[in-house]
């Protein structure tokens, strides 16, 4: 018979394995949950629509207690387990994709969780659906630039022709956003170079195709590239309490207008300067 030494052994190393089996499926739920809030504030959420999905997810689960603290650039959960382990993990935010439907699916799948929750499998397959949610097609976002831009163009006080050369000028910065997104690691960079060549089609538009009103169009194309949706964001959450994060998407808003406004307009500076 064994001794009562190996059966304590044996019945040490069952539990350890089970524990360890627990923990892996935890930080695998959690690495899920991450990915959630991460879709969340890429699409345009809101930093208390990340935090408050997240805990939600979270005690549904049956975890006992939830932390969530996140800004524009990063996302750190910690959350505390029945069995009274502590587990943490962070995500780094690089970038963002603006995509009203995401959130809208994300938010859905988190109430459906809510309700009754689905096993880890299947939640990481409906989050990487959402992820790999598709985007219009090229030609209907230059499309819906093009159009923007004109109505814009009009609404400035400009004419057909003002309205024809800002819908050519939107889409061609379509065009250029997506080519130069992944050349230019700095956002702000490659919306001031973008600006930049904008301003000058315009100017050479006025110089050797036809004479029109430059302000108009201009100021159309400026409003396709103004961050609406994030500042609107920044300003409801330092309404909600999170005053850090409104304000680090704050800056970032008001930099990015900067360079938008400095491409166009210091162009067309030196365009005069220039004599065209």
């Amino acid at each position: 018979m064994e001794s009562e030494e190996a059966c304590g052994t044996r019945r040490t190393e069952r539990v350890e394995n089970q524990t360890n089996q627990q923990n892996k499926l935890e930080n695998r739920l959690i690495r899920c949950i991450l990915d959630a809030g991460e879709v969340i504030l890429k699409s345009g959420g809101e930093i208390n629509r990340v935090e408050d999905t997240m805990a939600r997810m979270c005690r549904a689960y049956g975890f006992v207690r939830t932390d969530v603290f996140t800004i524009t650039s990063s996302i750190v959960i910690t959350v505390y387990t029945a069995g009274g382990e502590i587990l943490t993990q962070t995500r780094r935010i690089r970038g963002y994709d603006m995509n009203l439907d995401r959130i809208h699916q994300m938010n859905q799948l988190a109430r459906e969780v809510c309700e009754t929750p689905i096993e880890v499998g299947e939640l990481e397959r409906r989050i990487r659906e959402i992820q790999n949610t598709k985007e219009l097609e090229p030609w209907k976002m230059m499309l819906l630039y093009g159009a923007n831009a004109a109505v814009f163009s009009v609404f400035f006080g400009g004419g057909p022709a003002e309205a024809l050369f800002g819908a050519l000028t939107g889409m061609g910065l379509c065009l250029l956003l997506g080519a130069t997104e992944h050349i230019f690691t700095n956002e702000i960079v490659c919306y001031a170079f973008c600006s930049a060549l904008g301003g000058l089609f315009l100017g050479l538009i006025r110089k050797y195709v036809m004479p029109y009103a430059v302000d108009p169009a201009l100021m159309g194309n400026i409003m396709l590239l103004i961050p609406g949706i994030p500042f609107t964001n920044s300003i409801r959450d330092m309404l909600s309490g999170d005053t850090m994060s409104g304000l680090l998407r704050m800056c970032e808003c008001l930099l990015r207008t900067v360079a938008v406004a400095a491409g166009f307009v210091g162009v067309m500076t030196l365009l005069g300067v220039a004599g065209i």
